[in-house]
C-alpha cells in the first residue's frame, strides 16, 4: 500500500509529540516487539493474517519500500484506533501507542521517506494528542506557528464592500439564498459566483489556506471590483462634474477621491507613489476610452489592493526570519485579526487608532476590545451564531432532498428555529455547550402559512401550537438539545433513510475528537437495497472484519438516533416493530464515558457531563477563530481558555475572549 494512498496520516504531529512522551528512547527489540506481539499478531500473525498482513516477521529495519509501506499501514491503524479492533482482549495504553507510533515514525524519518502532512489541514486538527494538548508537560511549550499571509473569504470581501458602498440595511447579517438575493439587488449578482457554494460541510469556512487565488476566482474577484468602482464612481460623479465646471483640473480631482477610497477601503491614506501610479493608470484608460472609466480602473485596483484581499502577519523589521524565539505581531495587524474573527469585518479607524495607542500589555488591550465589541457590534452576535451553524453543521438541511410525497418538509423553517434557540442560550451565555446539548427548551420561529402543519408535525407537536419564538418545553422522553432537534437530524440523513454512520462520525469527531480514516477509494459503500429490513439490519454489512475496524467507531453512536425517522420526527417503530434504539460509546479516551446506552437521550447526557468532551468543544471554537488547527504550542492558550470556561459558568464569550487574548493569538515563531 503506498503511503500517498493514505492522505489522513501525519508525519510531523508524530514528531512534535515524541519528547513529551519521551518516545525516542523506544527500543525495537525492548518495547515494539513486545508491543506487537501482545497487541497484534493474533490477528496478523502466523496462523491469522488478517488483510495478508504479517507482523510477527516485522524487523526493526526499514529495508526497503514494502517494509516501509507496512510500518506506514500500522502507524496509521494506531493512530486512529482502527486496531487493535473492538473485538480484542486487550488494549494497549496511551503512553504504549504512543511510543511505538514515535518509534515508527522515527524509523521513516531515518530512512528520508516522505509522508503526506495533514496537520494543519481542514478537519484533521483531532490528529493532535488530546491528553498532550491538556496535560501539564505541555503547558510550557512555547508557540510554534509562523505567521501567514491570510487571504479573506470572499464572503468577507462583499461584506466589506456593502460596508463602503453604504449599504446599511444589515444584508451581511443574513445567510443562504437571502444574503444572494441582497447582493443581487446591489447589482453584486452572487448567482453565477463559485463562492456562493462554499458550505463548512463537516468544517470551518473562515480557514488558513482554504482560498486560493486561481484564474477563475481572479476573474470574479475582478468583475466584483469593476462592479463596485461603477457604483463608486455613479456617487462620485456630482462633486466630479462641480468641480470640472469650476475650472479645476482632472488629476487633482482624482487624487482626492482616491484619497478618499484608500481610507474608506483600506483604513489608511495612500502615499504618493501609490496615488501617483493610480493616476497614471486613470489617465490610460481615459485616454483610450474616456468617460470617466479611468478612474472606474483606479478604484478597482484600490479594491484589489492586497490589504482588501488578504490578512497580514508580518514580522518586525527587527527581527530577521533567521533568528529563533517568537516575535509579536504588530498592533495594526492583531486589530485587524481580532475583529475579523469577531466579525468577519476590518476594523474601524477608531479601533485601530485605540489600540495603537493604548500604553497596556497587549493581552489585557485585547480583552478590553474584545469586551467592547461584544457589547456594541450587533456583527458579534451573528459571528458566534455562525460558529455554532458550522459546529453543528445543520444548515446542510436544506441541501438534503427529500421527497415531499413522503412527508410535508420545510427544512428553513427547522434551520430558522435552531438558529433562534442557539441565539437565546448565547444571550444566556451560561453553561452555553452542556445547555445546547440537553435542553428541551425548543424555539418555534414565524413560518409561511402553507408551512406551518409540516413544521408542527417535525416535532410531533399540537397543530395549535404557538410560533412565535417564545420557549417550547418538549416532552422529555422524545427532544433533547440540537442533536434530536429536526434541523440536525435531517443535515445528517440521507436522501431516503437515516444515516447512522453520518451521525456516528460527527459524534467521534466534533464530540469525542477521535478520527476515522478517509473511505477507501477501492470501497464501494452501499447498503443492501432491502425495503423490509430495518436500517439497522442492513447496516450488518458493515461489521466485516475489513469494514468494522472503522464502522465500529461510528455505527454505535449513530444507531441511537433511530429513535427519529429521516424527516427527524420522533418514532416508535420502525415496519411495523418496536425501534431498537441501543447504541455504545467506545475507545472515547474518558472511561468515565465508555458503556453501552439504551437511547440517544442517555448517549447525550452521559456527553454533556464529559470533562474530555467539554474540551474537545473548546479545540473547535479555538479553530474558528483561530482559522487553523491547535498544536501542542497552544496548549497553554486551550487550558487557559478551558478553566476561562468553567470558572465564569460556561460563558461562551469569556472563551473567546480569552482565546483572542492568549499567546497564540498575539505571537509567532520566527520562520527557520
Amino acid at each position: 500500500m503506498s503511503p500517498s494512498l493514505h492522505p489522513c496520516l501525519i508525519f510531523a504531529l508524530f514528531l512534535a509529540g515524541i519528547q513529551q512522551a519521551r518516545a525516542l528512547e523506544a527500543d525495537f527489540a525492548k518495547d515494539v516487539q513486545p508491543f506487537l506481539q501482545k497487541y497484534c499478531v493474533s490477528c496478523h500473525g502466523a496462523e491469522i493474517s488478517k488483510g495478508a498482513i504479517r507482523l510477527d516477521q516485522a524487523s526493526g529495519e526499514i529495508s526497503d519500500r514494502k517494509e516501509a509501506d507496512l510500518w506506514h499501514r500500522v502507524l496509521e491503524s494506531l493512530k486512529f484506533g482502527e486496531m487493535p479492533s473492538d473485538k480484542a482482549k486487550d488494549f494497549p495504553t496511551e503512553d504504549e501507542s504512543r511510543a511505538v507510533e514515535a518509534w515508527i515514525a522515527s524509523q521513516l524519518a531515518a530512512k528520508d521517506i516522505a509522508v503526506e502532512e495533514k496537520s494543519a489541514s481542514r478537519g484533521y486538527g483531532n490528529l493532535v494528542d488530546h491528553d498532550l494538548l491538556f496535560g501539564t508537560s505541555s503547558r510550557d511549550n512555547p508557540v510554534d506557528v509562523a505567521a501567514r499571509l491570510w487571504r479573506i473569504s470572499p464572503r468577507a470581501l462583499i461584506k466589506q464592500l456593502v460596508e463602503r458602498l453604504k449599504v446599511t440595511d444589515g444584508a451581511w447579517q443574513t445567510s443562504g439564498e437571502v444574503f444572494g438575493r441582497r447582493m443581487a439587488g446591489y447589482g453584486f449578482d452572487i448567482e453565477t459566483n463559485p463562492f456562493k457554494l462554499d458550505k463548512p460541510h463537516g468544517s470551518f469556512r473562515d480557514f488558513k489556506g482554504k482560498y486560493l487565488f486561481n484564474s477563475m476566482m481572479t476573474a470574479q474577484l475582478t468583475e466584483l471590483a469593476l462592479d463596485a468602482a461603477g457604483k463608486l464612481l455613479a456617487g462620485a460623479m456630482p462633486d466630479i462634474d462641480r468641480r470640472t465646471a469650476a475650472g479645476e483640473e482632472t488629476v487633482s480631482i482624482y487624487r482626492d477621491h482616491l484619497t478618499r477610497q484608500y481610507q474608506r477601503l483600506l483604513r489608511r491614506t495612500p502615499v504618493d507613489a501609490e496615488t501617483n501610479s493610480l493616476l497614471e493608470l486613470a489617465a490610460e484608460v481615459d485616454g483610450e476610452i474616456g468617460d470617466r472609466q479611468g478612474l472606474v480602473a483606479a478604484f478597482a485596483a484600490v479594491i484589489l489592493q492586497p490589504e482588501s484581499m488578504f490578512r497580514y502577519e508580518l514580522p518586525p523589521a527587527a527581527a530577521p526570519g533567521a533568528d529563533p524565539g517568537l516575535y509579536e505581531l504588530s498592533r495594526r495587524d492583531l486589530t485587524h485579526a481580532l475583529s475579523f474573527a469577531l466579525t468577519d469585518l476590518p476594523p474601524g479607524e477608531k479601533m485601530l487608532e485605540r489600540v495603537e495607542t493604548d500604553t497596556r500589555p497587549t493581552a489585557e488591550v485585547l480583552r478590553a476590545e474584545a469586551d467592547r465589541l461584544f457589547k456594541e457590534n450587533k456583527l458579534v452576535a451573528k459571528r458566534s451564531l455562525q460558529f455554532f451553524q458550522e459546529f453543528f453543521d445543520y444548515e446542510k438541511a436544506a441541501d438534503i432532498f427529500k421527497d415531499d410525497k413522503r412527508r410535508v418538509h420545510w427544512p428553513p423553517a427547522y434551520i430558522a428555529d435552531l438558529d433562534l434557540l442557539i441565539t437565546k442560550v448565547l444571550e444566556e451565555d451560561k453553561h452555553v455547550f452542556r445547555t445546547l446539548l440537553t435542553t428541551r427548551d425548543y424555539r418555534l420561529t414565524v413560518v409561511p402559512r402553507s408551512f406551518s402543519g409540516a413544521s408542527h408535525l417535525a416535532y410531533n407537536l399540537p397543530a395549535d401550537t404557538k410560533r412565535n419564538g417564545d420557549p417550547v418545553t418538549m416532552p422529555k422522553d422524545q427532544r433533547m438539545g440540537v442533536l434530536t432537534h429536526p434541523a440536525w437530524l435531517v443535515a445528517h440523513s440521507g436522501n431516503f433513510d437515516n444515516d447512522p454512520i453520518r451521525r456516528g462520525l460527527w459524534i467521534r469527531k466534533k464530540l469525542l475528537g477521535g478520527m476515522v480514516p478517509d473511505l477507501p477509494i477501492s470501497v464501494d459503500a452501499q447498503l443492501p437495497d432491502e425495503p423490509e429490513w430495518t436500517l439497522r439490519k442492513r447496516l450488518t454489512i458493515t461489521e466485516a472484519d475489513q469494514c468494522y475496524k472503522c464502522h465500529s467507531r461510528m455505527n454505535p453512536l449513530g444507531l441511537p438516533f433511530e429513535r427519529f425517522n429521516d424527516f427527524g420526527r420522533f418514532r416508535r417503530s420502525e415496519l411495523g416493530n418496536p425501534v431498537l434504539t441501543t447504541g455504545a460509546i467506545t475507545r472515547s479516551g474518558d472511561p468515565a464515558l465508555d458503556g453501552e446506552v439504551k437511547d440517544p437521550f442517555e448517549m447525550i447526557g452521559r456527553l454533556a457531563k464529559s470533562k474530555r468532551v467539554e474540551q474537545v468543544f473548546v479545540r473547535h471554537v479555538f479553530r474558528f477563530y483561530m482559522g487553523r488547527n491547535e498544536t501542542l504550542g497552544d496548549a497553554r492558550a486551550l487550558q487557559d481558555a478551558y478553566r476561562t470556561y468553567l470558572d465564569s459558568g460556561g460563558s461562551f464569550r469569556a472563551l473567546v475572549v480569552s482565546l483572542l487574548s492568549s499567546d497564540s493569538f498575539i505571537y509567532r515563531a520566527k520562520a527557520s
